[in-house]
């Protein structure tokens, strides 16, 4: 199943985005081609829905919409 994550802010090549909770470290994050652009590498709270930071492969990635499979 893919769930669609709000994202809440970007710098370089890093991406904050609010998860939720099937998503778990080094789970990758598609775009909406279901192209793999990255991967979850910090999650934070322990909350219904917490929030992730991902790494994307690069800066010039399409990030309007990013989900995560689960």
């Amino acid at each position: 199943m893919k769930y669609k994550c709000n994202i809440v802010h970007i710098k370089n090549n890093e991406i904050l985005i609010r998860i939720n909770e099937c998503a778990a470290i080094n789970q990758k994050i598609f775009d909406e081609y279901d192209k793999p652009i990255g991967k979850i590498t910090r999650v934070l709270g322990p909350v219904s829905h917490p929030y992730a930071l991902a790494y994307m492969g690069s800066k010039n990635e399409n990030t309007d919409k990013i989900y995560v499979r689960c």
